[in-house]
Protein backbone atom coordinates (compact mmCIF):
# COMPACT_ATOMS: atom_id res chain seq x y z
CA UNK A 1 0.00 0.00 0.00
CA UNK A 2 2.80 2.37 0.78
CA UNK A 3 4.32 1.78 -2.30
CA UNK A 4 1.20 2.20 -4.76
CA UNK A 5 1.09 5.81 -2.72
CA UNK A 6 4.32 6.74 -3.15
CA UNK A 7 4.30 5.60 -7.20
CA UNK A 8 1.24 7.36 -7.48
CA UNK A 9 2.95 10.64 -5.61
CA UNK A 10 6.11 10.47 -7.66
CA UNK A 11 4.15 10.11 -10.93
CA UNK A 12 2.43 13.23 -10.23
CA UNK A 13 5.55 14.97 -9.30
CA UNK A 14 6.97 13.81 -12.67
CA UNK A 15 3.51 15.58 -14.59
CA UNK A 16 4.46 18.97 -12.60
CA UNK A 17 7.89 19.15 -13.62
CA UNK A 18 7.16 18.26 -17.24
CA UNK A 19 4.64 20.75 -17.07
CA UNK A 20 6.77 23.41 -15.44
CA UNK A 21 9.30 22.32 -18.51
CA UNK A 22 11.73 20.65 -15.52
CA UNK A 23 14.06 17.83 -16.35
CA UNK A 24 15.38 15.68 -13.68
CA UNK A 25 18.43 13.99 -14.07
CA UNK A 26 19.54 11.29 -11.59
CA UNK A 27 23.88 10.86 -11.29
CA UNK A 28 25.39 7.79 -10.78
CA UNK A 29 29.21 6.44 -10.15
CA UNK A 30 28.93 3.78 -12.86
CA UNK A 31 30.00 6.66 -15.40
CA UNK A 32 33.12 8.00 -13.49
CA UNK A 33 34.31 4.17 -12.72
CA UNK A 34 34.15 3.45 -16.46
CA UNK A 35 36.21 6.47 -16.74
CA UNK A 36 38.67 5.36 -14.04
CA UNK A 37 38.97 2.10 -15.09
CA UNK A 38 39.76 3.18 -19.08
CA UNK A 39 42.60 5.23 -17.65
CA UNK A 40 43.72 2.76 -15.42
CA UNK A 41 44.56 0.26 -18.38
CA UNK A 42 46.03 3.18 -20.09
CA UNK A 43 48.36 3.86 -17.80
CA UNK A 44 48.95 0.21 -15.86
CA UNK A 45 48.40 -2.15 -18.89
CA UNK A 46 48.24 -5.51 -17.00
CA UNK A 47 45.22 -4.03 -14.68
CA UNK A 48 42.40 -6.69 -15.23
CA UNK A 49 39.07 -4.33 -15.32
CA UNK A 50 36.80 -7.10 -14.20
CA UNK A 51 38.40 -8.20 -11.46
CA UNK A 52 38.54 -4.18 -10.58
CA UNK A 53 34.40 -4.12 -11.74
CA UNK A 54 33.51 -6.82 -9.85
CA UNK A 55 35.10 -5.00 -6.24
CA UNK A 56 33.86 -1.76 -7.26
CA UNK A 57 30.26 -3.00 -8.20
CA UNK A 58 30.36 -4.31 -4.36
CA UNK A 59 31.38 -1.40 -3.31
CA UNK A 60 28.65 0.70 -4.74
CA UNK A 61 26.23 -1.87 -3.48
CA UNK A 62 27.22 -1.41 -0.17
CA UNK A 63 27.18 2.42 -0.79
CA UNK A 64 23.17 2.34 -2.10
CA UNK A 65 22.13 1.06 0.80
CA UNK A 66 23.69 4.25 2.84
CA UNK A 67 23.30 7.87 2.71
CA UNK A 68 26.63 8.23 0.86
CA UNK A 69 25.57 9.19 -2.16
CA UNK A 70 23.78 12.41 -0.89
CA UNK A 71 26.76 13.15 0.94
CA UNK A 72 29.56 12.53 -1.72
CA UNK A 73 29.94 13.20 -6.03
CA UNK A 74 29.86 10.47 -8.03
CA UNK A 75 32.86 10.76 -8.74
CA UNK A 76 34.37 10.64 -5.19
CA UNK A 77 32.68 7.14 -4.80
CA UNK A 78 34.01 5.88 -7.88
CA UNK A 79 37.33 6.52 -6.79
CA UNK A 80 36.78 5.16 -3.70
CA UNK A 81 35.80 2.14 -5.52
CA UNK A 82 38.68 1.95 -7.42
CA UNK A 83 40.87 1.91 -4.68
CA UNK A 84 38.94 -0.56 -2.58
CA UNK A 85 38.88 -2.71 -5.61
CA UNK A 86 42.27 -2.24 -6.16
CA UNK A 87 43.56 -3.18 -2.45
CA UNK A 88 41.01 -6.21 -2.89
CA UNK A 89 42.96 -7.91 -5.74
CA UNK A 90 46.42 -6.64 -4.47
CA UNK A 91 46.90 -4.06 -7.30
CA UNK A 92 49.21 -0.78 -6.20
CA UNK A 93 47.55 2.40 -8.01
CA UNK A 94 49.27 4.74 -5.39
CA UNK A 95 50.94 6.44 -8.58
CA UNK A 96 47.66 6.88 -10.45
CA UNK A 97 45.85 8.70 -7.36
CA UNK A 98 48.89 10.93 -6.84
CA UNK A 99 48.21 11.60 -10.83
CA UNK A 100 44.87 12.63 -10.32
CA UNK A 101 45.57 15.49 -7.66
CA UNK A 102 47.44 18.80 -9.03
CA UNK A 103 49.76 19.30 -5.63
CA UNK A 104 50.66 17.54 -2.12
CA UNK A 105 47.52 19.85 -0.39
CA UNK A 106 44.65 18.62 -2.90
CA UNK A 107 46.47 15.06 -2.69
CA UNK A 108 45.81 14.68 0.77
CA UNK A 109 42.62 16.17 0.62
CA UNK A 110 41.45 13.28 -1.84
CA UNK A 111 42.99 10.56 0.32
CA UNK A 112 40.66 11.95 3.24
CA UNK A 113 37.53 12.00 1.65
CA UNK A 114 38.66 8.56 0.85
CA UNK A 115 38.80 7.53 4.11
CA UNK A 116 35.80 9.48 4.89
CA UNK A 117 33.53 7.65 2.45
CA UNK A 118 35.21 3.90 3.56
CA UNK A 119 34.88 5.25 7.21
CA UNK A 120 31.15 6.25 6.32
CA UNK A 121 30.19 2.81 4.59
CA UNK A 122 31.56 0.82 7.40
CA UNK A 123 29.68 2.31 10.37
CA UNK A 124 26.25 2.59 8.42
CA UNK A 125 25.96 -0.21 6.21
CA UNK A 126 27.49 -3.20 9.13
CA UNK A 127 25.47 -1.99 11.56
CA UNK A 128 23.14 -4.45 14.04
CA UNK A 129 20.52 -3.65 15.82
CA UNK A 130 19.80 -4.67 18.97
CA UNK A 131 16.92 -7.25 20.04
CA UNK A 132 15.91 -4.11 22.70
CA UNK A 133 15.95 -2.01 19.77
CA UNK A 134 14.07 -4.04 17.22
CA UNK A 135 10.80 -4.60 19.38
CA UNK A 136 11.19 -0.85 20.45
CA UNK A 137 10.96 -0.29 16.21
CA UNK A 138 8.10 -2.94 15.98
CA UNK A 139 5.96 -1.78 18.93
CA UNK A 140 6.04 1.95 16.59
CA UNK A 141 5.56 0.17 13.57
CA UNK A 142 1.81 -1.45 15.53
CA UNK A 143 1.36 1.79 16.65
CA UNK A 144 1.74 3.90 13.63
CA UNK A 145 -0.08 0.79 11.49
CA UNK A 146 -2.90 0.91 14.06
CA UNK A 147 -3.55 4.96 13.22
CA UNK A 148 -3.44 4.37 9.71
CA UNK A 149 -6.12 2.04 10.18
CA UNK A 150 -7.84 4.40 12.66
CA UNK A 151 -7.83 7.29 9.54
CA UNK A 152 -8.71 4.79 6.95
CA UNK A 153 -12.44 3.53 8.86
CA UNK A 154 -15.27 4.69 8.27
CA UNK A 155 -16.17 8.14 9.35
CA UNK A 156 -19.60 7.37 10.99
CA UNK A 157 -17.42 4.57 13.09
CA UNK A 158 -15.29 7.40 14.33
CA UNK A 159 -17.76 10.09 14.80
CA UNK A 160 -19.37 7.41 17.25
CA UNK A 161 -16.12 6.93 19.09
CA UNK A 162 -15.71 10.37 19.76
CA UNK A 163 -19.06 10.64 20.91
CA UNK A 164 -18.31 7.65 23.65
CA UNK A 165 -15.66 9.50 24.34
CA UNK A 166 -17.32 12.70 25.11
CA UNK A 167 -20.48 10.77 27.01
CA UNK A 168 -17.62 8.79 29.23
CA UNK A 169 -15.47 12.42 30.23
CA UNK A 170 -19.18 13.96 31.01
CA UNK A 171 -19.66 10.94 33.48
CA UNK A 172 -16.39 11.79 35.33
CA UNK A 173 -16.98 15.25 35.30
CA UNK A 174 -20.47 14.67 36.75
CA UNK A 175 -19.10 12.09 39.37
CA UNK A 176 -16.57 14.82 40.67
CA UNK A 177 -17.28 16.33 44.10
CA UNK A 178 -16.70 20.10 44.36
CA UNK A 179 -14.65 21.00 47.25
CA UNK A 180 -16.37 23.69 49.25
CA UNK A 181 -14.45 26.96 49.39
Amino acid sequence: KTHHLLKRSSGINAEYGEALGYSLTVYNSYRPLDGFLIELRSQLGSVSGDSLRRHANSFFNDAILTDVTLIYSPSQIALAAVIYSSEQNHIDISTYVKSLATDSATHAKLLTTIADIRRHLQLNYKFQISSSKLKEMESKCASITKCLEIENEDPSSAEDKAGKRLTKRRKTVDEMELDPL
